[in-house]
């Protein structure tokens, strides 16, 4: 009868310790359209080129088509996003050219394959999941890690990215 308790409690502090916080503290938008964010993400030049596999296991790489990329890095941040995709209509990322990755990096693979990926699974759209810490290092910004950076591309160039933590700066930028 203990050992549920235990797991649950074990559970509880390997996410705290591990910064998977459901809180979002609310701050201004940021917006850069120079310079560096990170060594795969740089205003004026292409995207670093990658492949992620979804919720699914199928094999996505960024298409000249794709118009955004939306990148979380905490709990707190795929929350948000997950609450703002579930009042829009089926398809929305699709039709708006929209790639959503998320950094499960540090996430344990045990909380990762018990909680997070059957609920991944039940979403209607398509999750790029970034399981290498070696490869989210290409792309996060420890100083934004904890807002949702939305990418504007054309053909692969970024031309500005947008860190955003709250549901009406999300739907603002994804007009």
């Amino acid at each position: 009868m203990k050992k549920p308790r235990i797991i649950t409690i074990l559970i509880f502090f390997l996410l705290t310790l591990n910064g998977y916080s459901s809180v979002v503290n609310n701050r201004d938008i940021i917006v850069v359209d120079s310079g560096k964010i990170s060594d795969g993400i740089i205003v004026g030049k292409k995207l670093l080129n990658y492949i992620f596999k979804n919720q699914f296991d199928k094999k996505y790489r960024l298409s000249d088509d794709v118009k955004k990329v939306i990148f979380v890095f905490t709990k707190s941040t795929g929350n948000l996003t997950k609450e703002y995709f579930k009042k829009q209509k089926k398809g929305y990322l699709l039709k708006k050219n929209i790639n959503y990755i998320v950094d499960i990096s540090k996430m344990p693979s045990l909380i990762y394959r018990l909680f997070a990926l059957p609920d991944f699974k039940k979403q209607d759209y398509s999750i790029m999941i970034m399981e290498d810490e070696n490869i989210s290092k290409n792309f996060k910004s420890e100083r934004y890690e904890d807002y949702i950076m939305v990418l504007f591309l054309d053909k692969k160039i970024v031309k500005k990215v947008v860190f955003v933590n709250n549901e009406k700066d999300l739907e603002d930028m994804l007009q």
